[in-house]
């Protein structure tokens, strides 16, 4: 990540799109965090008593599904902006920024709504213990 820095020749447009990828970079990472995570909590409560956290065990299959369906839409989300780099007019930049900021306001609500209820799975799990 060090080699993307903002250069002083950059003009705004420049900006916008290195922020907005490296938006999507950040994303895909958490993204893949969360998969990881919810593989590890299924196989530590499906391992202890898996009726005792059924409700929970239910709730990681919803956050599963959820994350999946962001992650197949970030693949097309990055093919997006492949188009976003040919934009030569205002209209298509402005399309393409509200677009960025939609998409943003639903993956920042998925991975807040998943980060309160990793603490709830943590403090299951340190009672548990």
């Amino acid at each position: 990540m060090k080699n993307d820095m903002i250069k002083m020749h950059q003009d705004q447009d420049d900006l916008q799109k290195f922020f907005i990828s490296r938006d999507v970079i950040r994303w895909n990472d958490e993204v893949n965090s969360i998969k990881e995570e919810i593989i590890l909590f299924t196989n530590l409560l499906s391992s202890n008593n898996g009726k005792m956290y059924s409700n929970i065990l239910e709730k990681i299959e919803d956050f599963k599904k959820e994350n999946l369906r962001f992650a197949t839409e970030l693949i097309s989300y990055n093919r997006k902006l492949e188009v976003l780099k040919e934009c030569e007019d205002l209209q298509c930049e402005t399309f393409f920024l509200n677009s960025h900021n939609d998409f943003q306001e639903l993956i920042e609500a998925h991975f807040s709504e998943y980060r309160n209820f990793k603490k709830n799975v943590f403090a299951l799990i340190n009672n548990s213990i």
